[in-house]
């Protein structure tokens, strides 16, 4: 069996063991429970009238119910809560979504280790001394570094890391399709196939609209070709909203969707933070204020919202120009992981899960530079902590630590690696980068003169 599939096999097997347990929130308010309710609604009254006959809050994702509750229907069996074949199906998705997950990280970072050391960027001084020595061959190219190894490893870790098979084995969750659609959007237009980037960055919206906090960046990789691929693009990304959304639009419900997507801005879960240990979790675990709510009396302008809407525009306005000063692959996928740790960390009425597609966003960046395993380890570590405290697979452990001193020491650690993580890219990247294009260009130019004396 090919390596990549033995992983793939384990990674199933892992996650259909760990199908009939279930992740336990105060109210039983867990996605799970959603999607039986929207299964059943789409069963009863079809799946054109899902919008007007429950209250759901996802989009494109109702088309996979449909074909579960067809499923569901040929198996038979109650809407309840507790009904086991039901419990198991829903799942389902989450893991074929897992295995695509694991495909897409495999990909990328064989994409990112295969590139030579020139196409992307090195360290200032090593790019500048092999230059002036004459030696740019010599640079560590990744490409004789076992890229094929680095990818399986890059696959294995995403495979077996405990929050992404907790989030979709154990609690049922749809970000491993998000996080993948990010990944392979970025891969894909960063090497040209812009079309197809932002088709696949559609179909992740259109499952949750988290993936907008990247299409900035996308949009600076695609205006690297011109007028016909920001064309193209927009065709592909037009056409892929009328397949899948058309039918709801011309049924009547287009101001509905919109609705949906206009709650990732506006949404108010009556505290500051839907259980994301964030920048804002210390202030609502003293006092509860609402999102709307002044944070001087004396400014009554200046919300909590507004807050967290200037920082996450000021974080988005950093990770834009880091690729716009270099846009390729691998300054693209620091720039994507960053906004989405911004985008756990900086908003108002975030949820725990918002951090999830950081952990494949900078992996295949991980693989090939290992500096990024100061923020890479310990925030997986922290985001699985933040994962099973609030979702326990227990349920007399539900909501027990959640406002812990536990949880705030680990808010703690999370908001002084995101400031960490600022400070490196203002700083020592982003006074990298114009060092390290002159000493790629002056390496190319070098290898060029090398070609053209042999060819003389």
């Amino acid at each position: 069996m090919p390596p990549l599939a033995t992983v793939i096999v384990l990674a199933v097997v892992l996650r259909l063991a760990l199908t009939p347990l279930y992740a336990h929130l105060p109210g039983n308010s867990t996605d799970e429970m959603f999607w039986k309710l929207w299964m059943q609604g789409i069963h009863e009254h079809g799946v054109l009238n899902v919008f007007r006959t429950t209250g759901t809050d996802y989009v494109g994702y109702h088309w996979v119910l449909w074909l579960l509750s067809i499923i569901y229907a040929w198996i038979g069996g109650p809407y309840t809560a507790s009904t086991p074949s039901l419990h198991i199906l829903v799942k389902m998705p989450s893991i074929v979504f897992d295995v695509a997950l694991i495909a897409a990280v495999y990909h990328v970072t064989r994409t990112v280790a295969s590139a030579p050391a020139s196409s992307e960027r090195l360290p200032q001084h090593l790019m500048q001394a092999a230059t002036r020595a004459g030696i740019t061959d010599a640079l560590p190219d990744a490409s004789r570094g076992a890229p094929e190894w680095l990818a399986l490893g890059a696959a294995a870790i995403i495979a077996l890391q405990p929050a992404v098979v907790y989030d979709s084995a154990v609690w049922a969750q749809t970000d491993a399709a998000i996080a993948a659609a990010m990944l392979l959007a970025i891969v894909l237009v960063a090497g040209g196939r812009t079309a197809t980037g932002w088709a696949v960055w559609s179909l992740g919206f259109l499952v949750k609209p988290h993936p907008i906090i990247i299409a900035p960046l996308l949009l600076v990789l695609t205006l690297r070709h011109g007028r016909r691929g920001m064309l193209r693009s927009s065709a592909a990304a037009c056409g892929v909203f009328v397949v899948v959304l058309g039918p709801w639009v011309v049924h009547g419900d287009a101001g509905r969707i919109f609705d949906v997507y206009r709650a990732l801005f506006d949404a108010d879960y009556e505290r500051l933070s839907a259980s994301a240990w964030d920048i804002w979790w210390f202030r609502d675990v003293a006092a509860h204020p609402r999102p709307g709510a002044a944070i001087v009396p004396a400014l009554p302008l200046l919300t909590y919202r507004l807050a967290g809407l200037l920082l996450s525009a000021s974080a988005g306005v950093i990770a834009t120009v880091y690729v716009a000063m270099t846009p390729r692959l691998l300054p693209a996928l620091v720039a994507a992981a960053y906004v989405a740790f911004a985008f756990y960390e900086l908003p108002v009425s975030t949820h725990e899960r918002y951090f999830y597609p950081f952990l494949a966003l900078l992996l295949p960046v991980v693989m090939v530079e290992r500096r990024w395993l100061w923020w890479y380890l310990p925030m997986s570590a922290t985001f699985v902590a933040n994962l099973i405290v609030v979702a326990p697979p227990v349920q007399t452990f539900a909501g027990r630590w959640v406002e812990s001193p536990f949880s705030l020491a680990v808010a703690a650690v999370n908001l002084t690696l995101f400031a960490a993580m600022t400070v490196y890219l203002l700083i020592l990247e982003a006074r990298a980068i114009p060092g390290t294009m002159r000493g790629a260009r002056q390496a190319m130019a070098q290898r060029r003169n090398a070609i053209r004396s042999e060819a003389a």
